[in-house]
């Protein structure tokens, strides 16, 4: 199968995945349950219209996910609500008009985005009711009635065909992430707060059947709370990346040649990774660490090294070698940075058959993420111009890994290395020139080994 066959496949799995998710949601949507609804004006349209706006505007106050532009917001509570005071098909209706109106008027998006996010909305909320009455549930609008495990089981329910589909729907559309990470970046610490913030839904039924119009003016509040306590868990991520970035910036600012260099490193790392089927939280891990491998460069005592335009005498080598251990005692300053990623920064420079630095650890006992960074900061390094050499072609490299693998570099990863087509399209596709400079020093133009050089 051609590569361009092969493309336009893998291209087709969403229409395929919102086809399905459509075929679902409308089976369930015809169940011979459908019960007449009352007549207009009457206590059952107040609750259709409640709901129907009160959902609206919790997902008019979405914010979204650094993947794939994922979209989230506190709807669901009103959508779990619904399940327990209005019959069935009415909570899908309601959710699904939710998702055609602020996917079209608020959020903008695509044809098929709005598609897909309806279906698979009222999809979520279809199961799980289905689930709740299955399981002796009461749905009604004039008496307020809870039981625990059917409600747990709306709850989980929703969550799993919600988060499920979306994860589905990112892997599809982003070939190098795959369905796992997506699941786990779209849920990840968010399915903790989503639980805890899931019975604001029987508070909400409760307020309704005793105050309507009132009680849902009383639940806005802690809706609002629920929101900020997404948005403040975002917050924290977004001022720890900004941190790293700004740390990456002051290192680099000291070694003009490593320009980018960090930032490379940690894309090659994550496509890696990728490969090897990690998940996302020692991806996040990895790439923290890939941003951060020579942060301990910034101290005074590397900068005349740095600048040096001949070869480093063994003392300066010497000297060089302990950034490792200076980079991880910086970042273990940093609380979330302590552990593991500072375990991958100290042993990045440690080789497969122990001769590395600084504590001579060899094949397994080396973190898996530290022999990640070994081979993406040497891929960048020989496929990268230099002070001293230009760079190497994509073959060449992956040849010299080949060559040193089992001795400088774990040789399953290696092995991986020319099967990635992340990798490859990051690296640059073979046979287009890399980015040249000018010219190089006079004192410099002769080609050093690059293990050597890579190991400090």
């Amino acid at each position: 199968m051609s590569d361009a066959l092969r493309e336009r496949l893998l291209g087709l799995r969403i229409y395929l995945l919102v086809g399905a998710v459509t075929l679902a949601s409308a089976c369930l949507l015809v169940l011979p349950s459908w019960q007449p609804p009352a007549p207009f004006p009457s206590r059952f349209w107040n609750a259709v219209a409640a709901f129907a706006l009160l959902s609206i505007v919790s997902d008019s106050f979405f914010f979204m996910i650094p993947l794939a532009k994922v979209n989230t917001s506190v709807a669901f509570i009103p959508f779990l609500a619904s399940v327990a005071i209005l019959d069935h098909p009415w909570p899908m209706l309601v959710s699904g008009v939710t998702a055609l109106l602020v996917d079209t008027f608020v959020r903008h998006k695509p044809a098929i985005r709005v598609w897909f996010n309806t279906a698979q909305y009222m999809l979520a909320v279809g199961l799980g009711g289905l689930v709740y009455t299955g399981l002796g549930g009461r749905v009604s609008i004039d008496e307020f009635s809870f039981s625990l495990i059917p409600f747990v089981a709306l709850v989980l329910t929703f969550f799993v065909v919600n988060h499920g589909s979306v994860a589905l729907a990112v892997s599809f559309t982003t070939p190098s992430v795959s369905i796992r990470e997506a699941w786990s970046r779209i849920s990840g610490s968010a399915l903790v707060t989503d639980l805890c913030s899931s019975p604001l839904a029987i508070l909400l039924v409760f307020l309704y059947l005793k105050l309507e119009f009132l009680g849902l003016a009383i639940i806005v509040f802690p809706l609002f709370l629920a929101r900020q306590l997404y948005q403040a868990n975002l917050q924290l991520q977004e001022e720890l990346e900004e941190k790293l970035e700004l740390m990456v910036k002051a290192m680099e600012a000291r070694d003009p040649y490593t320009s980018g260099h960090s930032r490379r490193v940690a894309e090659y790392s994550v496509a890696i990774g990728r490969e090897l089927g990690l998940s996302a939280r020692v991806l996040d891990g990895i790439k923290r660490a890939a941003l951060l491998h020579d942060v301990g460069k910034i101290y005074e005592e590397f900068a005349p090294l740095l600048r040096k335009d001949g070869q480093l005498s063994p003392e300066e080598l010497v000297v060089m070698r302990t950034h490792v251990v200076r980079s991880a005692q910086l970042v273990a300053t940093a609380a979330k940075l302590r552990g593991s990623v500072e375990g991958i920064i100290r042993h990045h420079h440690e080789s497969f058959d122990g001769s590395g630095y600084p504590d001579g650890l060899a094949g397994k006992q080396i973190p898996i993420g530290a022999r990640i960074i070994m081979i993406a900061d040497t891929l960048d390094a020989m496929t990268s111009d230099r002070p001293y050499r230009h760079a190497l072609t994509l073959t060449t490299a992956i040849a010299e890994l080949h060559t040193h693998a089992g001795r400088q570099f774990d040789p399953d990863i290696v092995r991986l290395v020319p099967k990635s087509a992340t990798l490859r399209a990051l690296l640059a596709t073979e046979g287009l020139p890399r980015p040249q400079s000018a010219s190089l020093p006079p004192t410099r133009q002769r080609v050093r080994s690059w293990v050597g050089r890579a190991s400090v």
